[in-house]
């Protein structure tokens, strides 16, 4: 199912190619004959209306490009979710499929591109279809697993905390505001009863440690480095320290003093 998805998907795109290869006085010629034929329906329906012939021409061939990009968006979701793709490279492939279509017509014979065009009635639809179904999907498998796995929890078929991971696992931390994250580290370590310690201390941590390198120091660091009594693991710590303003002191039984702050 993978590679026939794909398959389809592909051919989609390459029809949706190919009539942008078109010259313009085909297409104009496509786009009259389908005006021609909505006219004819909407003056049967409705015969008083004053709706200008070149006003539902320009709308007609609008919404065939919206339709295209909508057909293609469903297509495109059914492979991105068989292939294991995040919703993020569906926007991107929708991007990427709406400026090649737009530049290959640049190249055809009485034709244009526009780059309004390819952002609102090319890639527009194609985001907005592709993300309302990743949405809805999305929301009815948490839903069915969230129910799954409350009827385990009662059954007591898997205790409460595999239930809170299995239930909220797929929930991703809101990201944090610009203004709000810190950039450094401010160390300030004391050693009793040494001082030349201390002054060497103070001389190697006087410049704030930037976040990024403790970062890097830190994804070298194995769990089992750390004090069992220390109840966080190392993800938890990172994002504690990623927060500005954030103020740890620590005074051990022995006499040291660590000062650790971000700003």
């Amino acid at each position: 199912m993978k590679y026939v998805s794909l398959s389809i998907s592909t051919i989609l795109t390459v029809f949706v190619f190919s009539m942008s290869f078109a010259t313009g006085s085909d297409s104009t010629s496509l786009s009259l004959s389908v005006t021609n034929v909505v006219a004819d329906i909407l003056n049967n329906l409705f015969p008083n209306n004053t709706i200008d012939f070149d006003t539902l021409h320009i709308v007609v061939r609008k919404m065939a490009h919206i339709s295209e990009y909508i057909v293609l968006a469903i297509s495109w979701f059914v492979t991105m979710r068989l292939w294991k793709g995040s919703v993020g490279r569906l926007f991107g492939l929708g991007l990427l499929i709406a400026g090649i279509d737009e530049t290959i017509q640049i190249f055809a014979i009485d034709r244009g591109s526009s780059v309004w065009d390819a952002l609102l009635f090319d890639f527009l639809p194609f985001a907005l279809a592709g993300y309302l179904l990743w949405f809805i999907i999305e929301r009815k498998r948490e839903e069915t697993m969230d129910t799954t796995t409350l009827v385990q929890l009662q059954q007591n078929a898997i205790s409460p905390e595999a239930a809170y991971k299995k239930m909220f696992k797929y929930e991703k931390p809101a990201r944090m505001p610009l203004f709000r994250r810190a950039h450094f580290v401010k160390l300030k370590i004391h050693v009793p009863e040494e001082k030349g310690v201390n002054v060497f201390l103070k001389v190697l941590f006087f410049i704030p440690i930037p976040i990024v390198f403790l970062k890097i120091i830190m994804s070298f660091i194995k769990m089992d480095k750390f004090d069992d009594d220390i109840p966080l693991d190392k993800k938890e710590i990172m994002r504690m320290i990623s927060h500005r303003g954030i103020k740890v002191k620590v005074n051990t039984k022995s006499g040291e003093k660590i000062l650790i702050k971000t700003i």
